[in-house]
């Protein structure tokens, strides 16, 4: 029993250890094993024995062992020797001392997969704290969310497969989970080795570092083999106080698991018993199975007998007895016993019973209300039990408040739970109320973990040198990310120092402030951190969905781009494509739901995402397959098309930009007229449905879209001139006009290169100049519009990206450059060759036109990636490698000397590089070498040097070298380089044309939003829209691609938009479980809950088959027994046969006396009066089983110690037991005699005054005075200690004052008593007990008497406080129960 007290002890102090962060120094290995070293010697502690007693009464007398049980080997050699203590009796509280320990640092343990693990010989006295500071700083153990000690037997013993592996599984499921700490007690044996399989098990199954498994042996020094070898084995950070929750586990076991339970239990921590397990378990097990049944000696007697077999016959009367009181305490406490039965369904897995227990303990405190569900949901919160939280916690019984759950709802995203955010959300937490405070925000990204935003922050705080969380710099950050061209998302702080912001054009905000959405922030957040299933939750709650989605994905890549790590960068990639998915389902159920709204969604501009597009989001996302949808395109092509219909044949359009007049002839079709006869057939099919004659036939295909036209406004045709304005200002006509004029300006420039070049310009020459000025002026146009705001430098970028700009702007350098150089007589003729290279340039450019069209446009991108792929990743490589090397090696062998650095170039680098064309060199082989076609010493300009010749003039090389250098350039250069050139470009065309009709989708949108924006007039007419543009100064509003809409429309178009995500979300879900993944995960589920059942049920018969069997055979024993009593019996007495007597299988001996009256009488017996230990005190109470309380029955084994503490008020000594017996306890038996605690013999009186008042606003509603009790930091009635019941207790005074003491003592004969009688107090003995008289005195609240309470009240600093009588009362058991009875007294609801 000692080593169970030692373990528990150990257990419940670690249960309240401190764990404080401080900063760990970085030390050099032998510094810190030096420092752990000392740290230990300087903090731990072990216990010796320094006084050798010889025990004579060892059963081993041969060898010399100390009374302290070790052998004298063992000893120190002062302990030997020692002449301090000659003639003394050894004891342990003078003869052992605690000492530094020795016995410290790494063990391996043998086996599969070896481990190392820490060790430390502790002194059973030595502080928690340090205990913690050892687990958790100097081990760097993560501290734990949960205690679970492993108690049962210490021997090997059987454990059903089943049940094993359940156990093995349940206990690593719940450790991995809350993150607990598995306590046992260290050896290789009973329950101890079932914990080190579960915990190998889990070890060898599972290769990842993270979720390990902490397991922690306690066992005594002495019980260790070879624990010599642990002597002297060399191996920092403090802690605040927090509270662990504990709970014991107990398989199997004997008497010592029993005192552990006993001990468990008396300290609040809940036990979970495996039935099953055998021994002390099932008896547990059995008794609590049937908790109507009392639990008597002959019961337990009987199961001890069934459940321990041969080890009954050691066990005595008094043990059974006294194991039976503890057991009757036990399952009183139900509480905090939870039994595991696998033939129940109650729990499917053991972690769910060790949770289940936690929980159902902390619901025995109803006093704490409300505080009660938030510690139980704190806890399910810490352990990540979201199931747990849905069963026991979010039941219909507890009501919550959205703001009452708005820790939770921080705990859960700071500590990243989003299942427990879901839940939340479900229980209705509302986003909105949780994340109105901003300050709340702020904390949110206060405790942002590490991640690529924060380092961003923290940078931009360095750089700026203010604080890091403030929304305004949130603000900043968000606004780089997503791109200049939005709005701040929060408004700028009057703290924060801007003069360094990172964007320059930032505006500041006087107007247009950006909307504030919690939903929206609380997206921002988990997105910016990079977490997946937070940021889905919040999608989910998003009002502006689709723009939500758009932004993450245009982050999401921003980070991946400037991010360093790869990983990351690649988890950021997918989670942009993932939201990018998520945008494209919205759009299309949007889209096949209703064209028209679905266009609006993507061209308004979003109040809550800086006033920017869903399509501008998607532009500057890079999400090609978002603008690829079928709706968007046809939104790009009705911007394409301007007011013209989109039905519209191209050579009728093309007709008309001719002979115009056509347009009234109804040649050409508006999308006006189109509106016009879909608003009049919509008009024709409501009267029919009104007059019901198509009702069915017609209700389906108008429900989405009567509504999409407002009812106030009616369409009216377009006029003449609008009708012409809108077929010039049409991008289509726009484009056509410039593709004419285009070809118009080439021929120009061609005529004017090849046949009116003059030194004087012509008159065709000057139209060309006031064309390309015209184009000059465009382009300027181009750079410096920008309505979408993106600023110049964004602007500037962006137009430099494009490869068609780069071109313009390379074509209008070249002929400004040609132009000067003609103008002069010196370089004219070079001028006419820069702009004949201009004029290919322009040719170049004219294949931009082909970008429009279906089948060119896509093409002409697979010629772009080809001829970059070449540039980039061949030419190079062929230049630098081979042409260079065998230009390089022929020249120098070849040719010596040469000083003219062009024809060196031109051996060396392009007569090489002609070769791979075929054109193959004739100086290098002797036969056709001609000495006329070179120059011998090189002073010919025009012809080469002649190579190294002899005497006779012939060449001196080595001609089979020179050859062969040839055949092996050529067998590379054009046989290996130029088929991997060819592969590059086969494969290009392979990845894009994968994708080309995306890509073309994508790109297509910057020309037509470049002729959307275009002045009407084509060049060189276009200069007069400039002028006027620049004259005028009038922005160019384009609400086809930027529309704002006003508030309800906003509203009403949003609420459509969440409507298309719900239905979007739904299909998701049904093809993700109709898939093949989620049918074959179903169907796994179902076969392993079949196979359970199965298995359950095998089990279950056997059990009871085996049952019915043994009673079978018990009651074949017991007629086998009568009969032969019977046979006897004749034969002794002939026929004067008594009655059978042994056919009953209980003896009149062995029935308790009280037995049929037990049921009765259980519920008056007391309970605290018989506790085993007597508060405040060492003492143990005799234990006292139930059926043993009364006074009338015989208890001949009852001796119970005399205990009367300091300071008694009677002079009677505890031996004269006549004085004693006068006073006896009227509850019964309590273990213990004399006056205990209590003042004295006898009743000890007691009362509790109740002063309750009527609430003003709520007459209905009685409130009671309540005193603060300093010592248990809770509310309690005003009582004390009494000599008479009509008097108020003196103790009152100092509380209430000697003034209000006195007039309420006066009002003492007017209240009622509720209650007064025998009170089962803890302190209560069989001499002195206390009994309480409840007084309950109801006050007007327009008495005198009243005003002078309440004056009091204020004055008292909260120690007198009015509270509601309600069953939501922080009290103990007993009042709470007198508070009842005062409720039924005034026909109150409790």
């Amino acid at each position: 029993m000692g080593e169970a007290d030692v373990e528990s002890q150990l257990l419940h102090t670690l249960a309240t250890a401190a764990a404080r962060d401080s900063k760990q120094h970085s030390l050099s290995p032998s510094l810190q094993r030096h420092a752990l070293a000392s740290w230990i010697k300087d903090n731990i502690c072990k216990r010796e024995c320094f006084y050798f007693d010889k025990d004579g009464s060892s059963p081993q007398p041969k060898e010399d062992v100390c009374k302290c049980g070790y052998f004298k080997v063992d000893h120190v050699e002062e302990a030997i020797k020692s002449e301090d203590f000659i003639g003394e009796t050894w004891d342990r509280h003078r003869h052992v001392r605690e000492v530094p320990t020795d016995a410290f640092g790494d063990i391996s343990f043998a086996g599969l997969r070896q481990k190392t693990g820490k060790y430390a010989r502790v002194s059973t006295n030595t502080s928690p704290d340090v205990l913690y500071q050892l687990l958790t700083e100097q081990w760097e153990l993560p501290p734990p969310n949960l205690l679970i000690s492993v108690t049962g037997g210490a021997k090997n013993f059987y454990l059903k497969a089943r049940l094993k592996n359940m156990f093995h599984r349940g206990l690593i499921k719940v450790a991995q989970t809350t993150g607990a700490w598995i306590i046992t007690g260290g050896t290789h044996a009973g329950v101890m080795k079932h914990v080190g399989q579960a915990v190998r098990d889990y070890a060898l199954s599972s290769s990842s570092t993270r979720g390990q498994i902490v397991a922690i042996g306690v066992a005594t020094w002495g019980i260790i083999h070879n624990r010599n070898a642990l002597v002297n084995s060399e191996r920092f950070r403090i802690a605040n106080s927090v509270t662990i929750p504990v709970v014991c586990v107990v398989l199997e076991g004997g008497p010592g698991t029993l005192d552990t339970i006993y001990s468990a239990m008396l300290n609040g921590t809940p036990c979970v018993v495996l039935e099953g397990s055998g021994r002390i378990a099932d008896v547990i097990a059995h008794v609590a199975r049937s908790p109507e049944i009392p639990v008597t000696i002959d019961i337990i007697r009987n199961l001890m007998k069934t459940f321990f077999a041969q080890t009954y016959d050691t066990f005595n009367d008094p043990e059974i007895k006294e194991w039976t009181k503890m057991i009757q305490d036990i399952i009183r406490k139900s509480h905090l016993l939870t039994i595991f039965r696998i033939s129940e369904d109650t729990h499917s897995d053991v972690d769910m019973a060790i949770l289940h227990a936690l929980l159902k303990a902390s619901k025995t405190n109803e006093s704490l209300g409300v505080e009660y569900w938030k510690s139980q949901l704190e806890l399910a919160i810490a352990w990540n039990r979201v199931d747990l939280a849905k069963t026991e916690i979010f039941t219909e019984e507890s009501q919550w408040e959205s703001s009452e759950l708005h820790w939770a709802m921080r705990s859960a995203l700071v500590g990243n739970k989003p299942q427990f955010v879901r839940l939340l959300l479900e229980t209705g937490v509302s986003v909105r109320d949780f994340l109105q405070d901003e300050q709340t925000l702020c904390e949110l990204y206060t405790h942002l973990p590490s991640c690529f935003f924060l380092r961003k922050l923290a940078k931009r705080a360095d750089s700026e040198q203010g604080e890091i969380y403030t929304m305004s710099r949130v603000s900043e950050e968000v606004r780089y990310l997503l791109g200049s061209f939005t709005k701040p998302l929060y408004p700028w702080s009057t703290t924060t120092n801007n003069s360094k912001v990172m964007m320059e054009d930032t505006p500041v905000l006087s107007e247009n402030k950006a909307q504030r959405d919690p939903c929206r922030d609380l997206f921002l957040w988990a997105v910016i951190q990079n977490n997946k299933e937070l940021a889905e939750i919040a999608w989910e709650q998003c009002t502006d969905c689709m723009c939500a989605a758009l932004v993450a994905s245009k982050i999401l890549k921003k980070m991946a781009e400037e991010g360093s790590d790869a990983d990351e960068a690649k988890d950021m990639q997918a989670l942009a494509s993932h939201y990018e998915k998520h945008a494209i389902g919205v759009f299309s159920e949007c889209h096949s739901s209703d064209q028209e709204r679905a266009q609006k969604l993507l061209v308004r501009a979003s109040p809550f995402w800086g006033r920017t597009t869903c399509l501008r989001l998607a532009l500057e996302a890079d999400d090609k397959s978002f603008v690829a949808q079928s709706g968007v395109q046809v939104l790009l092509t009705q911007i394409w098309c301007g007011e013209l219909s989109v039905d519209n044949p191209v050579w009728r359009v093309m007709f008309c930009m001719v002979f115009f007049p056509l347009i009234y002839t109804g040649f050409l079709v508006f999308r006006r007229d189109e509106a016009i006869q879909r608003k009049t057939e919509k008009s024709e099919a409501i009267k029919r449905v009104v007059t019901g004659s198509t009702l069915q036939t017609n209700w389906h295909g108008l429900d989405c879209s009567v509504h999409s036209e407002p009812t106030n406004r009616r369409l009216k045709p377009l006029g003449c001139w609008s009708r012409l304005v809108s077929l010039y200002s049409s991008p289509q006509v726009k484009f056509y006009w410039n593709i004419v004029f285009y070809f118009a300006f080439l021929l120009l420039f061609a005529v004017v290169l090849t046949t009116d070049f003059q030194a004087t310009p012509s008159a065709g020459e000057l139209l060309l100049y006031i064309c390309l000025f015209s184009l000059v002026c465009e382009e300027v146009r181009q750079l410096f519009d920008d309505p979408d705001g993106f600023g110049f430098h964004k602007k500037a970028r962006m137009y430099i990206k494009d490869l068609w700009n780069i071109l313009d702007v390379l074509s209008i350098l070249l002929f400004v450059i040609g132009f000067a150089f003609r103008l002069t007589s010196e370089l004219f003729y070079a001028g006419k060759i820069l702009l004949c290279i201009d004029f290919v340039v322009f040719c170049l450019r004219l294949m931009a036109i082909f970008t429009i069209s279906r089948t060119l446009g896509p093409k002409i991108i697979i010629v772009k990636k080809m001829v970059r792929g070449l540039y980039t990743n061949v030419l190079l490589f062929l230049n630098n490698i081979w042409v260079v090397a065998y230009g390089v090696a022929k020249q120098g062998i070849l040719i010596h000397n040469d000083n003219r650095l062009d024809w060196i170039l031109r051996g060396a680098v392009y007569e090489p590089y002609l070769i791979i064309f075929g054109n193959f060199p004739t100086d290098i082989d002797k036969i056709q070498f001609d000495i006329n076609s070179c120059s011998t010493n090189g002073t010919d300009p025009l012809k080469p040097k002649c190579p190294v010749l002899n005497e006779d003039q012939t060449p001196a090389f080595p001609e089979w070298l020179t050859i062969i250098m040839l055949c092996v350039y050529l067998l590379f250069a054009n046989i290996l380089l130029l088929n991997l050139l060819i592969a590059i470009f086969n494969f290009t065309f392979q990845v894009v044309q994968d994708n080309t009709d995306i890509i073309w989708k994508f790109q297509r949108y910057e020309l037509i939003k470049e002729y959307h924006s275009r002045p009407a007039a084509p060049p060189p007419f276009i200069i007069l829209s400039h002028l006027y543009l620049v004259l005028c100064r009038r922005p160019i509003v384009c609400k086809e691609f930027k529309n704002e809409l006003d508030q309800t429309e906003e509203e009403e178009l949003l609420t459509w938009e969440a409507l298309m995500k719900d239905r979007y979300l739904l299909s998701t879900q049904q093809e993700q479980s109709q898939s093949m993944e989620g049918r074959i995960l179903d169907t796994a589920q179902k076969v392993t809950i079949i196979t359970d059942r199965l298995e359950s049920e095998e089990e279950t018969s056997s059990a009871s088959m085996v049952k019915r069997l043994a009673r079978l055979e018990n009651q074949v024993l017991q007629s086998t027994k009568a009969l032969q009593w019977i046979m006897d019996h004749l034969k002794s007495q002939g026929h004067a046969a008594k009655p059978a007597e042994p056919l009953t299988s209980i003896t009149k001996d062995e029935i308790p006396d009280t037995l049929t009256n037990q049921p009765e009488k259980e519920s008056e017996l007391h309970v605290n009066a018989r506790h085993l230990c007597y508060p405040n005190s060492k003492l143990t109470r005799f234990p006292v089983p139930d059926e043993k309380v009364p006074w009338e029955v015989s208890f001949s084994l009852y001796e119970p110690k005399n205990y009367t503490s300091e300071g008694s008020e009677d002079q009677v000594d505890g031996s004269e037991s006549d004085a004693l017996d006068s006073y006896r306890n009227p509850g019964g038996r309590t273990g213990i005699r004399g006056r205990g605690a209590l003042h004295h013999l006898g009743p000890n009186r007691n009362m509790d005054l109740v002063l309750t008042r009527g609430r003003v606003s709520q007459g209905s509603v009685l409130e009671y005075l309540a005193v603060w009790d300093e010592s248990q930091g809770t509310l309690t009635l005003p009582g004390g200690p009494v000599k008479a019941a009509d008097h108020l207790p003196v103790g009152l005074k100092r509380i209430m004052g000697k003034t209000l003491y006195e007039k309420i003592n006066a009002k003492v004969s007017e209240g009622t008593k509720v209650f007064e009688g025998y009170v089962d107090d803890c302190r209560n003995t069989d001499n002195a007990w206390v009994e309480t008289t409840v007084l309950n005195i109801h006050l007007d609240r327009t008495s005198p008497l009243m005003a002078d309470i309440n004056n009091m009240v204020v004055q008292s600093n909260n120690s007198l406080q009015w509270q509601e009588l309600s069953s939501k009362m922080r009290l103990n058991s007993s009042q709470r129960d007198s508070l009842r009875q005062v409720a039924e007294l005034h026909n109150r609801k409790f």
